[in-house]
């Protein structure tokens, strides 16, 4: 553009007007052009821009105009790095601008444009007040703020001026003092319901800048006016403006709730009264989204401040007027629909439950939230209390039902203060709920007894007052009920539920805790308890199962019909913890229920989840509750075949090896649900049959072996991140955009990511691979220890699985199991072969497999005890493009420990002379590792000792008396507490030091002098002042 048109458009006020009329224009074309000869007239002319856009925003009559002017000019004072702005501006122009905005805010009587002038003067004293003095930069405005603010201004100019406060809160806050009486003055009933939103808003901001009490002190009678204002916009109806107020409010809360102690008493009582009113209140109840705002500012304080709130208002009084209101939310937000029990494939979990509304959501949270930060003592009189007398309303089903759900909200919060009599009241409460008339407050019960029985458990299923057998008597009744509108099948979905939740309860680790006599009095009073129920539970559980296995669930054209109710699907989980919790005493019904189980897993084994969506025969949900009816059967038919024994289940043996050679494809992929509970299956079926298991090893062995052998992934987190972090700057250090690296991280599907730590390393891998591979081990284990020298004719191919899980030490659990089983597979492979259980044909029977059987073992070991010098062969080697790291002295402490045992267990003929040299080898090397490694640290282990025994005397520090070391002392035992588990460099140091000594006595009591010299090499390498001692031990066959 010329110079000449340049002029033209600046010099003449209608001409540019003309030019800012079409950048808001609809035409793209029209606007595009408009904005490009703009920002030529902005390079190459600022100034004269500048000038005319606050000409023409004070002299225009059109407010779109005068806004955009005010916009453009925001953007000039915060303009891009290649843009004009504030600093090209000459001295004249600068005190013009800052001049003019002030008028014009004055002037403007539009509020949407005295907005965005108000954000231009933001943005402008955000560019010039930085670090400087308002005075002396820009003295008017300070002046021009109190004079709008003190009275006389329009509403609008008011508004817009505490606008340009609040922005300019961090660099006012020197003046915050003078500002605080006029901006409080705006909150008065005199005002527009925006003006005091805005001056609110403007409170809000200087506290989140202010620090120091003083400072905070004259914003105190803020707050309180506030309150006033919005009771005056919801008298007045200003909803929008009461909706915003309480967000400011909440945001006060926030920032300090320490100011709100005076207000506690009255402003906790309102906001509650407009969360819900009381009931009988005339006052008519207000919006949703403004009773949760309401609720939400109590909430905030409480969750910032319990002790605040409790001290002023009492834990009880607090306790009870929270939980009133949020039982009123959980009444208000649902909704009485009268077709909600007819779909019998209704999921029974409350979240899909569609009657349950955003208020109904909320009233859960914030009552789950009140129970985690107030007396749990209060909360659970509270809810005790209320429950009590609202589950005797018979008037409205709704608030029965809400006391239920609330109680079971806040119950995980108060469990540790409930005592012997609530747990009785509250069986009994609950067992008479599950008899009410109306079937949602029914399912609500069996919600609360499922969750009680979780979180109270053992107590509340076991105490002397017999609620236990109460409420398993009212689950059986509702159970046995003809199905009916009071009864559907969705509440009988939740009753079986509740069942697999009290029968958990049974199952913890630490109900053996709660019983005196331990695991075997706990059985018996489960036994006690449950056998009563057996037969009369059995009749629907198996009436439900049998209909899920004749395809009478949600049967679809299809092949649909595989899919099941969720009644259907829960009975089988139900039957599945019964045979858990009782053992032995299920054979009762076992022969009725295995036929059933067995019916339901064959029409279910052949669906492939994969090939079935993909043909779109069923969807992505009916697929996966069919894979959920294939693991529960599964486990079901599992677990019931380990209570009862191996004689009842020998017939159904043959039955159960065609279906698990359905389930058992070699295609699985690894995030399928059925993948783990298939491989986890292995566990109890061997525990049932023992050396019987030979009949069941062809389908499912493979697919053992293959999981157990699978690459996890395995690579180190910290590279890699550090390398991401290089490749994500350029040369000069400004950032990359590699289109290829982005596309690869958007790709990575970090959902399927395990994080693994090994020697201050971190690690990641695939969770799914991970988690099927240690179950597969798990399993493999358990034949090696259940199935005794009758696994010997696959004892070559286990081995293959379970060696190279030896040198996979970053995966903790697979290499625990793999170093426990591998010694007790090999000892009862030799003892079949001693015994003569193999026949001569069978390969595994041969010496020479079990030479190489332990010759591979002994290669891993050797390998992972000393690294450095001994190559593991090709088999046991990574993936390619991985390293191994290197072991730790735990990680050598512990293969030194496999070895032995592996020495203890074979004939000394077996040993070549080769591996038990390279034997010492590794040894050797372990040890001086051991002795570099702590050299490493800074001392020798000697020196530690000796460092331990010159730590002090046990005195008492008189100084350290009250000055805050003994709850230093506390969280330094804290932190101890926390760490055992973790064993120290020295202790694994020392540990790798005994173990050696107690392999090398191994092999002496086997070879005696043969290995003499050896020996004293090996020990040669220990602590000076510990060779004679262990030369000794390992002369006399025995570890010191």
């Amino acid at each position: 553009m010329s110079a000449a048109q340049i002029q033209i458009i600046l010099s003449n006020v209608d001409s540019f007007s003309g030019l800012i009329g079409q950048t808001l224009s609809a035409d793209n074309a029209t606007r595009r052009n408009a904005e490009d000869l703009y920002a030529q007239l902005k390079r190459q002319r600022p100034d004269a821009c500048a000038t005319i856009l606050l000409q023409l925003m004070r002299t225009t009559g059109d407010a779109r105009v005068r806004a955009t002017c005010a916009v453009f000019l925001r953007k000039f004072f915060k303009p891009g790095h290649k843009e004009a702005g504030w600093d090209q501006l000459n001295g004249s122009t600068k005190a013009l601008a800052k001049r003019e905005l002030l008028a014009a805010l004055d002037a403007e009587v539009d509020r949407t444009t005295a907005k965005q002038i108000a954000d231009a003067i933001v943005e402008l004293g955000q560019q010039i007040l930085a670090g400087k003095k308002a005075q002396s930069v820009w003295s008017e405005l300070l002046t021009s703020l109190q004079q709008w603010l003190q009275g006389g201004s329009s509403a609008v100019a008011r508004e817009a001026a505490l606008q340009v406060a609040a922005g300019l809160a961090l660099h006012l806050r020197s003046f915050s003092g003078q500002l605080a009486p006029v901006v409080t003055g705006c909150l008065g009933p005199q005002n527009d319901p925006a003006v005091q939103l805005a001056a609110l808003q403007a409170v809000t901001s200087y506290l989140e800048v202010l620090r120091k009490p003083v400072e905070l002190r004259p914003y105190q009678a803020a707050l309180a006016g506030g309150l006033t204002a919005l009771q005056g916009m919801l008298a007045a109806g200003h909803m929008d403006a009461a909706e915003k107020t309480l967000v400011a409010l909440i945001r006060t809360a926030e920032c300090e709730p320490g100011m709100w102690q005076p207000h506690v008493r009255t402003a906790v009582p309102g906001m509650l009264a407009l969360a819900g009113p009381a009931p009988g209140s005339s006052a008519p109840a207000l919006p949703e989204g403004l009773r949760k705002l309401a609720a939400e500012f109590v909430m905030t304080l409480t969750d910032i401040k319990p002790q605040m709130m409790q001290g002023e208002l009492g834990a009880g009084p607090l306790a009870a007027q929270l939980v009133a209101c949020f039982a009123r939310f959980l009444v208000s937000g649902v909704e009485d629909d009268e077709s909600w029990g007819s779909d019998p494939m209704a999921s029974p979990d409350m979240p899909e439950d569609e009657t349950m509304g955003d208020l109904h959501q909320h009233g859960l949270e914030c009552a789950t939230r009140a129970a985690d930060a107030l007396d749990s003592a209060a909360v659970l009189r509270a809810v005790v209390d209320m429950t009590t007398a609202w589950a005797r309303d018979g008037s409205d089903w709704r608030r029965r039902h809400a006391v239920l759900l609330c109680l079971s909200q806040v119950i995980g919060s108060c469990k540790e203060v409930v005592g012997e009599g609530e747990l009785a009241s509250l069986a009994a409460l609950l067992a008479d709920s599950l008899r009410d008339p109306h079937p949602r407050v029914r399912w609500a019960a069996c919600h609360a007894v499922g969750v009680l029985s979780d979180e109270l458990g053992p107590g509340l299923q076991l105490q002397s007052g017999g609620g236990g057998s109460a409420l398993l008597r009212g689950l059986a009744e509702l159970l046995v009920q003809p199905e009916s509108p009071v009864c559907p099948q969705r509440v009988k979905a939740q009753a079986c539920r509740a069942l697999v939740g009290f029968l958990e309860g049974l199952e913890k680790d630490e109900a053996e805790e709660a019983v005196e006599g331990g695991k075997e009095a706990l059985g018996q009073r489960v036994r006690e308890l449950l056998c009563p129920f057996l037969e009369p539970l059995s009749g629907p559980l198996l009436a439900a199962v049998q209909r899920c296995a004749a395809g009478e669930g949600g049967a679809v054209a299809g092949g649909s019909a595989l899919v099941p109710t969720p009644l259907q699907e829960f009975s089988l989980d139900v039957l599945t913890h019964l045979a858990v919790c009782l053992g032995k005493s299920f054979a009762p019904i076992f022969p009725a229920a295995m036929p059933h189980v067995l019916a339901v897993l064959g029409r279910a084994a052949p669906f492939h989840a994969a090939s079935a969506t993909a043909s779109g025969s069923v969807t992505e949900e009916e697929a996966s509750a069919i894979v959920r009816v294939q693991v529960g059967a599964l486990e079901c038919a599992a677990f019931m075949c380990r209570a009862v024994g191996p004689g009842p289940v020998a017939e159904h043996v043959p039955a159960l090896a065609a279906l698990l050679g359905l389930l058992a494809r070699p295609d699985l992929e690894p995030a399928s649900p059925l993948l783990v509970p298939l491989l986890g299956a292995v566990e109890p079926l061997v525990a049932c049959l023992g050396a019987e298991m030979r009949h069941l090893l062809g389908p499912v062995l493979p697919l053992l072996v293959q999981w157990a052998s699978k690459d996890v992934g395995l690579q180190n987190a910290d590279v890699d991140d550090e390398d991401a972090a290089e490749d994500s700057e350029g040369a000069d250090g400004s950032d990359a955009k590699d289109s290829d690296s982005d596309a690869d991280s958007d790709d990575r599907d970090d959902s399927d990511v395990a994080y693994l730590s090994y020697d201050g390393c971190s690690y990641r891998c695939s969770s799914s691979i991970l988690a099927a591979k240690a179950a597969a081990v798990s399993a493999l284990e358990e034949l090696a220890d259940k199935m005794g020298p009758a696994l010997a004719p696959q004892a070559p191919l286990v081995a293959e699985a379970l060696v190279p899980r030896l040198l996979e030490y970053p995966l903790d659990e697979v290499h625990l199991i793999a170093r426990r089983s591998l010694p007790v597979l090999l000892r009862n492979y030799l003892a079949a072969l001693t015994s003569g259980v193999l026949p001569p044909s069978d390969p595994a029977a041969s010496p020479a497999t079990a030479q190489a059987v332990l010759h591979r073992i002994w290669q891993a070991l050797t390998a992972a005890i000393n690294p450095e010098s001994v190559e593991a062969p090709l088999p046991l080697q990574p993936p390619s493009g991985t390293r191994r790291p290197a072991p730790t002295s735990s990680t050598r402490a512990d293969m030194v420990e496999v070895l032995t045992r592996v020495v203890d267990c074979v004939e000394g003929s077996m040993l070549q002379q080769s591996w038990v040299a390279e034997a010492f080898g590794a040894l050797q090397a372990a040890l001086a590792a051991v002795q570099a490694e702590a050299q490493a640290d800074g001392t020798s282990d000697s020196d530690e000792e000796e460092d331990k025994s010159m730590e002090g005397d046990g005195s008492v520090d008189l100084e350290a008396e009250g000055s805050g070391a003994d709850d230093e002392d506390d969280e330094e035992e804290e932190e101890d507490d926390s760490e055992e588990a973790e064993e120290s460099p020295e202790a694994a140091r020392e540990r790798l030091r005994a173990q050696v000594e107690a392999c090398v006595a191994a092999f002496t009591r086997k070879y005696g002098d043969a290995v003499a010299a050896m020996a004293q090499q090996v020990l040669a390498a220990q602590r000076p002042e510990q060779q004679r001692e262990a030369v000794v031990a390992v002369r006399n066959g025995m570890v010191a």
